[in-house]
């Protein structure tokens, strides 16, 4: 299982729309960082390495 990470609302939200045009299957887990700064981690379950790693492309530039 790969993970993405948002550190904002905005980010989630991109994030989550680009995981469901993909159809794929999500898991968010909401976190703290040391700085209790509150992050999403969100894992992907793609079975394909290729997928993944365009998935954590496509995310990055949307985000940037």
């Amino acid at each position: 299982m790969r993970e993405l990470l948002a550190k904002t609302p905005k980010q989630l939200d991109i994030c989550l729309r680009l995981l469901y045009a993909e159809k794929v299957k999500f898991i968010v887990e909401v976190t703290e960082t040391e700085n209790k700064k509150i992050v999403y981690k969100i894992g992907i379950s793609a079975q394909d390495k290729q997928k993944a790693l365009e998935l954590e492309e496509k995310y990055r530039i949307l985000i940037s």
